[in-house]
């Protein structure tokens, strides 16, 4: 599923290789192909006689542009997020307390639901012996059904308090790699930091622009002095 990144050596500095970046900025790029489009509107609605010449002209203009593209026009780097979780120690220790957490609810909720199971059979025992009025099963089954109501809210509000530890650990993990990510990026200067996990959007990229072992080894770094 991830792919594994060599560790750098401890103490070198990190500074991932950049790309050489072309001089043409992303709004020059979009205004020239706004340009180069404008052209060929015109070409073919107003002047059919030099339609092959500008054209060609077009053509050369756009093969420039995808050079520059090619030649890392947009500086982008990549971050494997399933890496990254998989090794993040605040990732690692969040999981843990989550689990410990959902095994201790889920264990409260067996022993209320052994509970109301013993207390229903001990009730169908003494019907069957004969042991109880009309009066004392009317009330009994009212009181068995308000615990089975109670048990189905309790079984509820578990899971609505774990979704909810689930989305505050989510977050403190969001926010704390974004900071990361915005105070590494002022010394690389990078346009994009992209997510990249199987299934994702991102279909394809190449290993020299992935800096995930970077970002891991900062974090941990940062959460080993805390």
């Amino acid at each position: 599923m991830a792919k594994e990144t060599p560790t750098p050596e401890s103490g070198n500095p990190i500074r991932p290789e950049i790309p050489i970046r072309s001089k043409i900025s992303n709004g020059t790029i979009i205004n020239v192909v706004l340009f180069v489009g404008l052209i060929i509107l015109y070409t073919l609605q107003f002047l059919p006689d030099r339609k092959q010449e500008l054209t060609t002209e077009i053509e050369s203009e756009v093969s420039v542009i995808s050079d520059q593209l090619a030649e890392g026009a947009f500086n982008i780097a990549f971050v494997n997020s399933d890496t990254l979780m998989a090794n993040y120690t605040l990732a690692l220790n969040m999981r843990d307390e989550f689990e410990r957490e959902q095994r201790r609810l889920e264990n409260d909720l067996q022993r209320r639901q052994r509970a109301f199971q013993s207390e229903l059979e001990t009730f169908q025992r003494q019907i069957q012996m004969g042991a109880l009025s009309s009066d004392n099963i009317q009330r009994k089954e009212q009181e068995l059904m308000q615990l089975q109501q109670e048990l189905m809210q309790l079984n509820e509000n578990y899971a609505n308090r774990l979704m909810a530890k689930e989305l505050e650990m989510n977050i403190e993990l969001y926010q704390k790699i974004t900071d990361l990510l915005s105070r590494f990026n002022k010394e690389m200067g990078y346009d994009y930091i992209l997510g990249f996990s199987p299934g994702g959007s991102i279909l394809y990229a190449k290993d020299k622009h992935d800096i995930t072992h970077k970002i891991l080894k900062k974090l941990n770094e940062e959460y080993d002095a805390q």
